[in-house]
């Protein structure tokens, strides 16, 4: 009978969807920063799949970003992703009257 180690056939192949605590940690504080509500139309913003909610979407941007660097710093990869949703996200019209 083989034995099968799951935490390394995990590791083999990430699963869609798994977030890395880098990821979690940048995604948090973009949350916190920006008032990220809790509802569904951030998908379609951040080119992931509509099914996922705001929260979960916004994690597996950040995921895809960090995944696409060879090598970076939390701090530097947060405020460079603050910068890319910023543009990627439509402008309000609010003028301030």
């Amino acid at each position: 009978m083989k034995i099968i180690n799951y935490e390394e056939l995990f590791g083999e192949f990430k699963p869609d969807g798994a977030i890395s605590e880098d990821a979690n940690k940048i995604a948090n504080a973009l949350m916190r920063e920006l008032y990220v509500s809790s509802d569904h139309n951030l998908a379609r913003f951040l080119g992931v799949k509509r099914c996922f909610d705001n929260d979960m979407a916004l994690r597996i941007w950040v995921q895809k970003r960090l995944d696409a660097q060879d090598g970076y710093f939390v701090e530097d990869m947060s405020s460079k992703l603050q910068s890319e949703l910023y543009e990627l996200l439509p402008q309000s019209d609010y003028d301030g009257y």
